[in-house]
């Protein structure tokens, strides 16, 4: 069961009486190709650059971020799973304009850490009703930049995984290598393993 603030819930509640203006914030974390050091940039569903206060997903404090806005940014609906299936969240920005090409240009995205945060406007004020909310904690799994024909639109589309399911899938090649059990006080019982797997064993034949 997912923990919402009072806030948020209210403004879920009353959007049958007040109406309901969701906006999705996407916050990614690559690396940057000229330094090699960790970069982050911020993408929001709106039509301009916002700073605002949300709660990080990894650290779960306070961050003060800058989200850019009028990439004509759309997030695929996030699935609710109960089991230990695979959530895959697809995000989609028009390449256009220079945040976009900065992060598909200038960062390296493989496996980088994705945010995505939902937060509801007061329809009458136009103010946030409530401080975003988490909604998705991932990483990407793929970043490819589609080429439009001439007179066409083009568009970057970001494939994010669930992080915690996604780590439980993950293969160790430790385990059973030679390299990795040797470390475990001389086990020696991976020696030959390389090349018993490329026996051929004729089975009921001399």
């Amino acid at each position: 069961m997912k923990n919402i603030t009072s806030a948020f819930f209210a403004a879920l509640t009353g959007a049958r009486d007040k109406g309901l203006v969701p906006r999705r914030f996407v916050w990614i974390t690559g690396k940057d190709l000229a330094t090699g050091g960790p970069a982050s940039i911020g993408l929001w569903t709106g039509d301009d650059d916002i700073n605002i206060t949300v709660t990080s997903g990894v650290t779960g404090l306070p961050e003060a971020r800058t989200y850019y806005g009028g990439l004509n940014l759309q997030v695929s609906p996030i699935p609710r799973t109960a089991d230990l299936t695979i959530q895959t969240v697809t995000i989609t920005i028009g390449q256009i304009a220079p945040a976009a090409q900065q992060l598909v240009r200038g960062y390296d995205l493989r496996l980088a850490p994705i945010e995505i945060h939902d937060m509801m406007f007061d329809t009458g004020t136009r103010l946030p009703s409530a401080a975003p909310e988490i909604a998705f904690l991932g990483i990407a799994d793929g970043a490819p930049v589609k080429t439009p024909a001439v007179g066409q639109d083009g568009d970057i589309e970001i494939s994010a995984i669930s992080a915690a399911i996604a780590m439980l899938e993950r293969t160790n090649p430790a385990k059973s290598s030679y390299e990795g059990q040797k470390r475990r006080g001389g086990d020696e019982f991976g020696l030959y393993s390389s090349t018993v797997a490329n026996w051929q064993i004729p089975w009921g034949q001399k």
